[in-house]
C-alpha cells in the first residue's frame, strides 16, 4: 500500500524537493560533453503498484545538459514520446554523439486513459539531432515493431538493434546514416522452443545489447531466466539481415531484465530482479536482486561456450546498471520498496550500489549501498573520468506537481577505504518522470 500517513505527508510537504540537493550552490566537476535524459509525464510512480496513472503531469521530454555543469537548468528540452514502462535503455546515441535515439514503448496518455493497461503500445523509434544542444530537433522516425523495449548501437555506429514484443519477429535491425533510418528488418530468433506455461510462451525477449567491439548481440529472456548470444548476419552490402545463435544459452538468476557488456566485451553482467509470475505480486514482494557475471566464449572458438563466473546480491529492484569507463566499477540504481509503510516488512528506501569488477576474472565485490530520498529512480551513468555518477529520480514525495531531477554523486577513492559514493548536494530538475539517461563523453 502507499505511504499516506499524516506524519509522512507533513514531512513531505516540509521539503517537497530534498533540501540538501536544492541548497547546493556550486555544481560538481562532472566531466564529459553532455547528458541526455528522458522523462515520462504520463503516470505517477505508484502506478506500478495500483495501476492508476493519475492526471497527466506534462509532456514526455528529452532534456539535454551541456557539460561542464554551470547551473541548475537544462540546456534545452524537447518533447519526445517515451515511457518508463520498459528497461531503462530507451535512449542511445549515435557514435558521433550528434544524434539521440528514443524508443516509444507506449504512446502518450490520452483522454479516458486511467490505468497502465489503457496505454496503447508504441511502435516508433525517433532520431533527434542534438548537434546544437540548445536547439534539438526530431529529424526522422520509423516503425520498428510492437513495444520497442530499448535501443542499442553497433560498434561502428551504423546499425541499431531493438528488442520488441512483435510475435515471431521480435528483433529489429536497421541502419541510420546521413540523418535517416533505413528500412527496418524484423527478424526471428533461432533455437527457442515454446514454454506453454509462460506468458508469450517465453519466446519474446526483454532487452538486446550490442557487443562493444564485435557483431555479437546479447538478448535477455526474463521469463525464461535466460540470456542468449547471437551473431549478426550481413548481406554482401554489409547490411544486417538476421541473427544466428552463438554458443549455449545461459541460465542467470531469476528474471534477468537487461545487462551490460564489460568494456572489453569479455563479460556480460545481467541485472536479475527476481520477478516473475510465481512471485507474490509478480514483483511487489520480490527478494533482493542479483548481478550475474557471464564469461563469453572466445570470439573465434569452434565450439563456443559461455559460463557464469560470479553472482552478487544487491538491493531490491536493481533496474539500472552501468560500468565505469575504466571498467573496474559497476553502479546500480535500486528502486527499493517505498510503497510500503516504513514499519512494514520489506520496506526500503531507494539506493545506489557500488561494486568492484575484476576485469581479468569477471568477479564482482559489493562495496556498499547508499540511501536516496527519490522514488522510482531509474537511469544511472558515470561521467567521463569516473569521479561522479548521475542518477535519474522519477519523483520525490510531496504534493502535486511532484518534482523530478537528476542527482549527482561523487565517487570517492581516496584514503584506506574502498571506493564509495557521496552525495554532492547538486541536482538539476527535469520534466515530470525522469527515468533513463546517458552521458556522452566526447
Amino acid at each position: 500500500m502507499r505511504r499516506t500517513s499524516s506524519g509522512l505527508l507533513a514531512f513531505a510537504v516540509a521539503f517537497v524537493f530534498p533540501t540538501h540537493w536544492a541548497a547546493a550552490q556550486e555544481p560538481p566537476d562532472f566531466d564529459g560533453r553532455y547528458i541526455a535524459a528522458i522523462s515520462d509525464g504520463d503516470m505517477r510512480a505508484y502506478a506500478y503498484i495500483d495501476g492508476r496513472l493519475g492526471p497527466k503531469r506534462g509532456p514526455d521530454e528529452l532534456a539535454l545538459i551541456r557539460l561542464p555543469l554551470e547551473g541548475r537548468e537544462a540546456t534545452s528540452r524537447i518533447e519526445v514520446s517515451n515511457t518508463v514502462i520498459n528497461p531503462v535503455y530507451s535512449i542511445a546515441a549515435a557514435l558521433d554523439g550528434d544524434t539521440i535515439f528514443v524508443a516509444e514503448t507506449h504512446t502518450p496518455q490520452e483522454a479516458g486513459d486511467e490505468t497502465i493497461r489503457d496505454l496503447q503500445a508504441g511502435t516508433t523509434l525517433r532520431a533527434v539531432d542534438v548537434s546544437d544542444l540548445a536547439a534539438p530537433r526530431v529529424i526522422d522516425q520509423v516503425e520498428v515493431g510492437v513495444r520497442p523495449m530499448g535501443v542499442s548501437v553497433s560498434p561502428d555506429g551504423r546499425t541499431l538493434v531493438i528488442a520488441t514484443k512483435t510475435p515471431d519477429t521480435p528483433i529489429t535491425l536497421l541502419t541510420f546514416e546521413n540523418g535517416r533510418f533505413g528500412e527496418p528488418k524484423l527478424v526471428s530468433l533461432d533455437g527457442l522452443s515454446a514454454i506453454p506455461e509462460l506468458p508469450d510462451n517465453g519466446l519474446l525477449p526483454h532487452h538486446a545489447e550490442w557487443h562493444p567491439t564485435a557483431d555479437i548481440v546479447a538478448v535477455t529472456f526474463a521469463l525464461r531466466n535466460q540470456l542468449r548470444f547471437y551473431r549478426v548476419q550481413r548481406n554482401q552490402n554489409g547490411e544486417a539481415i538476421g541473427l544466428s545463435q552463438w554458443g549455449n544459452p545461459v541460465v542467470a538468476s531469476k528474471w534477468p531484465m537487461s545487462g551490460k557488456f564489460s568494456r572489453d566485451g569479455r563479460y556480460f553482467v545481467s541485472n536479475d530482479l527476481k520477478w516473475g509470475p510465481d512471485v507474490d505480486g509478480f514483483y511487489l514482494n520480490a527478494p533482493a536482486s542479483q548481478l550475474t557475471s557471464i564469461r563469453l566464449a572466445e570470439l573465434e572458438a569452434a565450439e563456443p561456450r559461455h559460463t557464469v563466473v560470479s553472482g552478487v546480491a544487491v538491493p531490491r529492484h536493481a533496474e539500472s546498471i552501468a560500468f565505469s569507463n575504466a571498467g573496474d566499477l559497476i553502479v546500480t540504481l535500486n528502486i527499493g520498496q517505498t510503497w510500503l509503510e516504513s514499519d512494514e516488512p520489506g520496506y526500503t528506501l531507494s539506493t545506489l550500489s557500488l561494486l568492484r569488477f575484476d576485469q581479468a576474472s569477471g568477479q564482482m565485490t559489493h562495496l556498499g549501498d547508499w540511501e536516496m530520498e527519490g522514488i522510482l529512480p531509474e537511469g544511472v551513468a558515470f561521467d567521463a573520468d569516473d569521479t561522479h555518477v548521475v542518477a535519474g529520480v522519477f519523483e520525490y514525495e510531496g504534493p502535486e506537481p511532484r518534482q523530478s531531477a537528476l542527482e549527482f554523486w561523487s565517487v570517492v577513492r581516496a584514503g584506506v577505504h574502498p571506493p564509495r559514493l557521496v552525495p554532492t548536494g547538486f541536482s538539476i530538475p527535469t520534466g515530470p518522470g525522469a527515468h533513463s539517461l546517458i552521458v556522452i563523453n566526447d
